[in-house]
């Protein structure tokens, strides 16, 4: 019996032992298959458990001048980084497995879905190094939707948490990072505008796209910053530059981890290309000092060569800082900028305005070309004449006795101009304005951003829109003579744009030819490769007039500048050069605190030296009590300094602060009875103001449902 026993227990130990070798045998041989037969392949496994990809962000290319001055470049942003899906498996490893989860809308079939509540990771994985660095801030529901919107499109890519920090917040997180999986400091590059407010409204600003999916880069992943205003916006896809990729390794700690292999596959980022500008940094400067300097705070001012149609300077005021939207912009200065009523975002170079008397030449020279007058075409200028049973007075309410067309420009006659438009014909005045462009929007910083103006009209009234708005406003469906009449003087329904002005004076200037405007020549890759070219001199029209008529209104204007009497005489001239110009002032109002305000609208436009144009400018001014004397010793400021500048001057680029806009000029409105009264009665011309841009069809001056009654100031 024992010895039965004493065999059935060594059978039970052979079998056991024959189990244990069995075990180790096939041990053994797993370890010879992973470590010897499947080496290469179990290696890869194991480098790809331990190999992070980064994205690295690629530099927008700069925004220089037409001499390389460097107007918008890039500094580097320290940030912390997120990586949300190593955030993620961090997280489940250390509560054993759980995530918490949202619930999301069922799909269509109906059945429930939920997904990792990655905020919540997020917030709990981040508060000790919050607490350490005093970043106590809560997500705000912006970053919370931010934040999952990035892990269900590109968890693979980091999430910047935060941007720009300071030297002492990044040793700190430094020091203090210990072994935290999925949160990094990064160096990516950010936007800086060099010059702060300098051509705040021609640059624009940079900031996180509507919709990522809306705006990928090469490598199918979304651009983290675009082109929001301006040229940054026009020409983001020049700019934007190509991402690249880098490799490392890191432990289960979240430490990285150096690997020499990994070098060679890095992919370095492609800078943007470098755009160049037909601005002229100097000029620039020297247009928005002048303004500074001036005491206005709201209006334009824009400088081209009458030759090839090159905008030299382009600017709008009040303006603002574009820094301030770099990393992005407060809600407190977002709020501030949005709800300033002089409206500093509001490009004002590109938005239509009643230009006054200044649109008496491109008037004067549409009679011309029609041939119902003629330089020598004497008219009688009473101090008022009656059209269509209204009185329409002259702006200095005395008469002007019997005088030719030069001499009206000379002193800018409103009673010669409305029967020298009748004589023309709004349809050859119309006709000239198209010519020239008037009622065209030029797109040099997108479409969105600019005005076509208004071409007043027969046709123009039968426009469903406007045929509409004139119904509603209980007006007239039919044009007239004393619409003709207004729109002469450039009041009434008419509305150009600062930039169409200066295109305009500048075919004037170079003996007919209308130019296309030109802001921006070409782009560079960062191998200094011409990318994209815009050639100069691009004709977009002529003025189609005989030599011995243009010749006529360059005298007249000539003559507003040059001599006693002239509009411009006293605030206009240079000594030792010769200008030719015109002022312009139009009635316009507006509602300030509800109550209806005036605010006058006030031109003046030159260009220099007459013998031998090398510029011109055109300033407008809000607020100002009349062209010669608000707009026209601003353009004087800016054409003494830019022939100054042409004889070897200097002028000393400096950082720009913005200026703040007022309301000073804004005047009272006086209310007569007699919808005939003298200049400044309740029936002239109303503008929609600039608070916000205006609509395609601005609300009917009051003069219109009197068939123009009442004379205006274009003077």
């Amino acid at each position: 019996m024992l010895v039965n026993d004493s065999r059935a227990a060594g059978w039970r130990l052979g079998v056991l032992a024959l189990l244990i070798f069995a075990a180790i045998g096939v041990l053994l041989n797993r370890l010879w298959q992973v470590q010897i037969v499947n080496s290469e392949s179990a290696l890869k496994q194991s480098e790809a458990q331990t190999t992070v990809k980064a994205r690295i962000a690629p530099a927008r290319g700069a925004i220089c001048d037409r001499n390389g001055v460097m107007l918008a470049e890039n500094r580097p942003s320290f940030d912390i980084d997120f990586y949300l899906d190593d955030l993620r498996r961090d997280y489940a490893q250390s509560h054993h497995g759980r995530t918490p989860t949202i619930k999301l809308t069922p799909d269509k079939h109906g059945r429930p879905r939920s997904e990792v509540d990655i905020v919540k990771v997020v917030e709990e994985s981040v508060a000790p190094i919050k607490d350490m660095l005093g970043l106590t801030a809560p997500f705000t529901e912006k970053d919370e939707k931010d934040i999952r919107e990035h892990y269900r499109t590109d968890r693979d890519i980091p999430y910047h948490y935060m941007r720009d920090l300071d030297f002492a917040t990044v040793a700190n997180f430094e020091e203090r990072n210990l072994g935290m999986t999925g949160i990094r400091i990064s160096q990516n590059p950010a936007r800086e505008y060099t010059y702060g407010a300098f051509a705040a409204h021609i640059l624009g600003y940079v900031g996180k796209p509507d919709n990522q999916n809306d705006h990928l880069s090469p490598d199918g992943t979304p651009y983290e910053t675009i082109g929001r205003h301006g040229i940054e916006a026009v020409m983001d896809a020049q700019l934007q530059g190509s991402p690249g990729s880098a490799f490392q390794r890191v432990s289960s700690q979240g430490y990285a981890i150096p690997d020499p292999k990994l070098d060679s596959l890095l992919t370095p980022p492609t800078m943007g290309n470098t755009l160049f500008l037909t601005i002229d940094a100097r000029i620039q400067y020297i247009a928005e000092t002048a303004m500074a300097k001036s005491g206005w705070t709201r209006g334009s001012v824009i400088v081209m060569d009458p030759h090839n149609g090159d905008v030299l300077a382009l600017a709008s005021f009040p303006n603002y800082d574009p820094n301030k939207f770099i990393p992005r912009i407060s809600l407190k200065d977002w709020d501030a900028l949005n709800n300033d009523p002089t409206t500093p975002l509001y490009n004002r170079a590109l938005h239509g305005f009643e230009p006054g008397s200044t649109y008496k030449i491109m008037v004067a020279l549409a009679g011309l070309k029609s041939g119902h007058v003629t330089p020598n075409t004497e008219i009688d200028c009473p101090a008022a004449i009656p059209i269509d049973d209204h009185l329409f007075h002259n702006s200095t309410y005395a008469p002007g006795g019997t005088m030719s067309l030069v001499d009206a420009i000379k002193v800018s006659s409103d009673v010669f101009f409305y029967q020298y438009g009748i004589k023309s014909g709004i349809e050859a005045i119309d006709a000239m304005g198209a010519r020239v462009g008037f009622g065209h929007k030029w797109g040099l910083l997108g479409d969105d951003d600019e005005d076509a103006g208004i071409l007043p009209g027969p046709t123009w009234m039968k426009d469903p829109k406007v045929a509409e708005r004139l119904r509603k406003a209980h007006a007239p469906d039919h044009w007239s003579n004393a619409q003709t009449a207004n729109t002469s003087i450039g009041q009434g329904f008419v509305q150009v744009t600062p930039l169409q002005m200066a295109t305009f004076l500048c075919s004037v200037a170079n003996g007919g030819t209308v130019y296309q405007p030109r802001l921006y020549s070409r782009t560079e890759n960062y191998k200094g490769d011409i990318v994209a070219q815009i050639p100069e001199g691009t004709v977009f029209n002529t003025l189609d007039v005989k030599p011995s008529d243009l010749k006529a209104v360059q005298m007249g204007m000539y003559k507003v500048v040059e001599e006693e009497g002239g509009t411009a005489n006293l605030t206009a001239k240079i000594p030792g050069v010769h200008l030719a110009g015109k002022t312009g002032t139009a009635q316009a109002y507006r509602r300030l605190d509800g109550v209806r305000k005036q605010d006058l609208k006030t031109w003046f436009y030159c260009y220099g030296p007459f013998e031998s144009p090398r510029y011109v400018v055109c300033v407008l001014v809000e607020g100002g009590k009349w062209g010669g004397t608000a707009a026209a010793p601003i353009a004087s400021e800016i054409m003494k300094r830019l022939l100054a500048l042409d004889a070897g001057g200097t002028e000393n680029i400096a950082f720009l602060n913005p200026l703040q806009g007022n309301f000073n000029g804004v005047t009272d409105v006086e209310v007569h009875a007699d919808p005939t009264a003298k200049p400044g009665d309740d029936s002239t011309t109303d503008s929609n103001g600039d608070a916000s841009p205006p609509p395609d069809a601005p609300p009917l001056p009051a003069s219109a449902r009197n068939s123009g009654s009442g004379s205006k100031h274009a003077h």
